[in-house]
């Protein structure tokens, strides 16, 4: 037997020989690739994969494609544990029968894909939400401004809405509130099942997002129902939705603004807004991270995971639509006003919006594909 077949036969001493063997460092470039993978993939495969790089470092040991084949694999694993890659998730559960673990996986990359989805379409709904508050002031003053002075103040005329944006602004509103209507429909079962998983005492892992969630909803209506009375579509005319709806919304969605890019403008509002737009996004924040912990925790089952699939397609649709909608507005009102002041609701804030919106429907897309096949894969 050769030294090697030795080594080969311990593999702690193999590891220790060659860690001690790299003067650069070896085990600590190791730990650093393997911090690419997340959590679960660690726990469950660490040990072996970082015998593997100290192997791989002690033939090679400055090596850029190791690193980008490692970095890639990674992020790979990354976008599997969010749900968003369409490979069964590893688990790192110990005494897990044989058998069962493709269930498993599969239980867990729906469950982790409808929790990113939920997580993409709450920021949507949340940024979407502030364009269309725009959308809807326009509205309520078009009429106002249009049979006063036209050739007022370019400030002045960002709130018209000219004849032709119409239907846009129309259509638009339709396509939001489908959204509202799907979001309801797919947060009904999920928390249906929460409750009774709760009220059973069998998931007490979902008590305390459960609580973030519940609270942050009711500061937000308590703040929006607080700051609605300040809506700058007061006092317009044709409304296109109930007024207080509007209002709410505008109110929940004030810290989408330009001001902060203006700060002695900012400085001029009440000190109450001020502090609500500076909180009211934290709670946003909260609001969407523990639905979507929810969505990940709650092990819906099979019939509602695939009802809330089917639903994910439908509201990216949804999204397209309304993402299609709001970039043939902005541009619109670009071409028509081009002496609008820089940073003006038509600048930079807006612009980011929309890529933020564009973002979060590639992700909620991505995640719906996803979710729909493992459910397919797992009715098979």
């Amino acid at each position: 037997m050769s030294p090697a077949d030795d080594l080969a036969d311990d593999p702690a001493d193999q590891t220790a020989d060659m860690a001690a063997i790299d003067g650069d460092g070896a085990t600590r470039r190791a730990d650093w690739l393997l911090r690419w993978y997340p959590r679960p993939w660690r726990d469950r495969y660490g040990a072996e994969f970082t015998e593997l790089l100290l192997a791989d470092i002690s033939e090679r040991p400055r090596s850029i494609r190791r690193s980008l084949d490692v970095m890639r694999g990674g992020i790979r694993a990354r976008l599997a544990d969010a749900g968003l890659a369409g490979f069964p998730l590893p688990l790192a559960t110990a005494g897990s029968a044989a058998g069962s673990m493709p269930e498993q996986a599969r239980q867990r990359q729906v469950s982790a894909s409808l929790g990113a989805f939920s997580c993409a379409l709450g920021g949507f709904l949340v940024f979407g939400s502030a364009l269309w508050s725009q959308l809807l002031i326009s509205w309520q003053f078009s009429v106002v401004l249009s049979a006063g002075n036209p050739a007022a103040s370019p400030l002045r005329r960002l709130l018209q809405t000219p004849g032709d944006d119409a239907f846009l602004v129309v259509f638009t509103t339709g396509a939001m509130l489908v959204l509202l209507v799907l979001a309801v429909l797919a947060a009904l079962p999920v928390l249906a099942t929460v409750s009774g998983r709760i009220a059973r005492g069998r998931e007490p892992r979902l008590i305390r997002p459960a609580i973030v969630l519940a609270a942050s909803l009711l500061l937000l209506l308590a703040g929006g129902r607080h700051f609605e009375n300040d809506w700058l579509g007061t006092g317009g005319h044709h409304a296109l939705i109930p007024s207080g709806l509007a209002a709410f919304i505008w109110a929940i969605t004030l810290f989408v603004s330009s001001y902060w890019a203006h700060p002695a403008v900012l400085a001029t509002l009440p000190a109450g807004e001020r502090a609500w737009m500076t909180i009211s996004p934290l709670v946003l924040a909260a609001a969407v991270a523990s639905a979507a912990v929810l969505v990940r925790r709650a092990r819906l089952s099979p019939r509602v995971a695939a009802f809330e699939a089917g639903l994910g397609l439908v509201a990216c649709v949804t999204m397209a639509a309304v993402v299609a909608c709001y970039g043939v507005w902005i541009a619109a009102r670009v071409r028509l006003h081009p002496d609008l002041p820089a940073g003006i609701s038509v600048g930079a804030t807006n612009a980011t919006i929309i890529a933020l919106l564009a973002l979060a429907l590639a992700m909620a897309a991505q995640a719906a594909r996803t979710a729909l096949r493992a459910v397919r894969r797992a009715r098979a």
